[in-house]
C-alpha cells in the first residue's frame, strides 16, 4: 500500500504543479476583431495580444497560454539598426505585408516579431527560448488540429510556411 500512496502523492503534486503553471499564463486574443486591451499595455497592431491581469507588477514577465503559430516568413537579412526599423519600432515593408495577409485571414490575427529597439514590445518564446528572428506569422489556435487547417490554407500562398508552438511574452519594465 505504501508504494501506491507514494505514487498517488506524486501524481497529485504533478497535477497541482501543472495547474499552478497554467494559472500563470493568460489566454491569447487570436481574433483581430476582438484584441485584448489593458490600461497599462497598448498592443501594437502587429503584436499578438493576450489577456493580462488587472494589476501588473513592475518588472514582471507575463506569458500567454501556449498556442500554435503558422510562420509564413522569416527575415534573415533584417537590419535592426538600418532601414529595417524605418517605422521606429517596426518595418514599414513587413507591416504592409502583414496587413495584406490579414485580409486573407480575417478571423486569425496576423502578427510580426521585430528586432527593433522597443522595451515595451511583445516577444515570442518557443521551447523556453526567446525567438530572435524577425518573422511574419498567423495565430493558428490552441490545438494542432486548428493550426493544421490554418497551415493548409496559408501554404497556398506561402509554400514554405511552418507550424511553431509558442507563447507571447510581455515584460512590464518600469524604471
Amino acid at each position: 500500500m505504501t508504494i501506491y500512496l507514494r505514487f498517488a502523492v506524486i501524481i497529485f503534486l504533478f497535477v497541482l504543479a501543472s495547474s499552478i503553471q497554467a494559472q500563470n499564463t493568460y489566454p491569447v486574443c487570436g481574433n483581430p476583431r476582438q484584441p485584448c486591451q489593458h490600461k497599462d499595455k497598448e498592443f501594437a497592431p502587429y503584436e499578438l495580444s493576450f489577456r493580462l491581469p488587472a494589476r501588473l507588477r513592475k518588472n514582471t514577465d507575463y506569458k500567454s497560454a501556449p498556442f500554435y503559430a503558422v510562420v509564413l516568413k522569416t527575415f534573415k537579412d533584417f537590419e535592426p539598426g538600418g532601414d529595417g526599423c524605418d517605422g521606429g519600432e517596426f518595418s514599414t515593408a513587413i507591416e504592409t505585408q502583414r496587413k495584406e495577409v490579414q485580409k486573407l485571414f480575417p478571423n486569425a490575427k496576423v502578427f510580426a516579431s521585430y528586432q527593433c529597439p522597443d522595451m515595451g514590445a511583445v516577444e515570442y518564446v518557443s521551447g523556453g527560448k526567446t525567438l530572435n528572428d524577425t518573422f511574419l506569422a498567423i495565430y493558428g489556435g490552441t490545438t494542432q488540429v486548428e493550426a493544421q487547417q490554418v497551415l493548409e490554407k496559408a501554404r497556398a500562398r506561402y509554400p514554405g510556411a511552418t507550424l511553431k508552438r509558442m507563447q507571447a511574452l510581455y515584460d512590464w519594465i518600469v524604471q
